[in-house]
């Protein structure tokens, strides 16, 4: 999954598990599939297409709830819409709980509505309860198919979001996004960041 970087390295960081830090950049590309659920993506090695990830969308569920899984089909993390906050709060658990004990991180976005201008998505860890400083901090324009994820509020960049767009996609809602992990940074963290984009943007 090697590629080349331009940003600037920064030390290891493993959100959900030291053992989706990569020693190199990764390049995966992660495909939404048409399902029943509407949340269903495989996530592959862009250079050799071999599984690395899958997510599995949650039917009969009171909130929007998806679940990542490894190869082995092991959960590895559940994304989830927060109850009283559509489409602008998201809690990512570690495995397939969805207990507070296993809160891993927290997505919001400022607003319901998504205009077509800048996006603005403030991630923070389960640790930051005050949640005045984000801890990771998304931008760029999803619209124009371009978002890089950043150490909070610095202009460290640790991974770039690529969707890649066409009418067809559009229509049917089945997006494509290439996704560039710097060397060290937990990439399953930023499938799931993208899975989230891809819920806050694509409302059902």
């Amino acid at each position: 999954m090697a590629v080349e970087m331009e940003d600037a390295a920064v030390p290891a960081l493993a959100v959900v598990d030291a053992r989706f830090c990569a020693a190199d950049a990764a390049s995966l590309a992660v495909a939404k599939a048409l399902s029943m659920s509407g949340s269903d993506f495989a996530v592959t090695d862009a250079a050799t297409g071999a599984l690395v990830l899958r997510v599995d969308g949650v039917l009969f569920s009171l909130r929007r709830r998806c679940v990542l899984v490894d190869a082995d089909r092991r959960p590895v993390l559940t994304v989830q819409e927060s109850a009283l906050m559509l489409n602008t709060r998201w809690k990512v658990f570690r495995g397939d709980s969805t207990s507070r004990r296993d809160l891993l991180f927290t997505v919001v976005k400022p607003s319901v509505i998504q205009l077509r201008g800048p996006t603005k998505v403030s991630v923070f860890l389960a640790s930051n309860d005050a949640e005045q400083a984000c801890d990771f901090r998304i931008t760029g324009s999803y619209h124009d198919g371009a978002c890089a994820v950043s150490l909070g509020d610095s202009d460290t960049v640790i991974a770039k979001i690529d969707r890649r767009f066409s009418v067809v996609s559009a229509l049917l809602g089945k997006n494509t996004y290439s996704v560039t992990v710097n060397p060290g940074i937990d990439y399953a963290f930023i499938v799931a960041l993208v899975v989230i984009l891809d819920e806050m943007h694509f409302q059902r």
